[in-house]
């Protein structure tokens, strides 16, 4: 029998998860409100690392809960079981900063890099599995992208009206094989049916298919993608941080595993993620050496001009120029 405390949350959150469903853009503006946050702690405070971390991930893993919530009402959304190990990934994504920085604090540089390493070997081997078992081609960052919430409550209201209206839906893609058929309520006259394959729901056609021959091509830059933060880390240790070897061996991954993929052969989905990486090589000017030789000097003269130029700039600018050497370290090696 169960207490009067739980009876009322289970009734708390039976009602938050309506609300959610019902104001996906209030959840989202709420979501943004505590993430920006951890944006205004940034060096305010003693421990504002720390503080600004344990904001911006607790934001993160609020968004994915609350996806949760909208995917668990929308059977075409639910998550199966063979994605249990792309919340895991996207879980430790949203919080390795935030370990890193707290082993900062309780065991030094060196606790920070043992934690680094252990988050990024996991990282690796978790992405091997959905390469390799799950037949993932490309395992995009994080694995479990935030949902378009207003696109995903309209299918779901279209389709309740739907059912609602006595009809089912023509076809449907079963959850394991990814095979379409036609349902029994979709089925058209006897004298006018056609043995074709039926084109599955709209609400799927971004989802990769499973039987999709994956080219050795790019198996090998996906391959590739997977390994470069432990070859990364690896060369750090054996060459130090500020050599130029690990910067150049973990470009010429990143620039060799988008020149192997072909896009003719990819989803929508897939070249979005493509279009992703290419647009995260700009974060290569933040990295060691290239921060210290050339970028750090060219933001530190953009914001003191900034400055002393525009009113009421300092403001920002000033704690700008103290923090970046800050979150240069802290977020130059999270691959995320």
């Amino acid at each position: 029998m169960s207490s009067p405390t739980t009876g009322k949350f289970q009734q708390w959150f039976k009602q938050y998860k309506t609300w959610i469903m019902n104001n996906p853009q209030g959840a989202s503006e709420m979501e943004a409100f505590v993430k920006w946050g951890s944006y205004i702690l940034a060096g305010r405070l003693k421990h504002s690392t720390l503080l600004c971390e344990i904001v911006y991930s607790g934001s993160r893993l609020f968004e994915l809960f609350n996806d949760f919530l909208i995917k668990g009402t929308l059977p075409q959304l639910t998550i199966h079981s063979a994605d249990r190990l792309k919340v895991l990934l996207t879980v430790l994504e949203y919080v390795e900063v935030l370990v890193e920085v707290a082993a900062v604090q309780l065991w030094g540089e060196t606790g920070r890099w043992a934690v680094v390493t252990l988050i990024q070997t996991a990282k690796c081997i978790g992405r091997f599995f959905l390469l390799l078992r799950h037949k993932t081609h490309i395992v995009p960052s994080p694995p479990i992208k935030p949902l378009d919430r207003r696109a995903a409550v309209k299918s779901g209201r279209d389709q309740q009206m739907f059912l609602e209206q006595g009809n089912g839906p023509e076809v449907m893609r079963l959850p394991r094989s990814g095979r379409v058929m036609r349902t029994l309520a979709g089925a058209p006259p006897t004298h006018q049916r056609i043995f074709t394959t039926p084109c599955p729901p709209n609400n799927n056609v971004d989802e990769p298919i499973k039987s999709r021959v994956l080219p050795t091509s790019h198996l090998v830059a996906e391959v590739m993608h997977v390994l470069r933060p432990m070859c990364h880390l690896g060369s750090m240790y054996l060459f130090g941080q500020q050599a130029w070897t690990p910067w150049i061996l973990s470009l010429g991954m990143d620039v060799t595993s988008l020149r192997l993929y072909s896009e003719a052969n990819l989803t929508t989905a897939e070249k979005l993620e493509l279009a992703h990486r290419r647009i995260n090589l700009l974060y290569y000017l933040m990295r060691s050496p290239v921060f210290h030789t050339v970028t750090h000097k060219r933001i530190q003269y953009l914001l003191a001009t900034l400055s002393r130029r525009v009113p009421l700039a300092r403001m920002v600018c000033v704690p700008l120029m103290e923090y970046i050497p800050q979150w240069q370290k802290i977020y130059a090696y999270t691959w995320s």
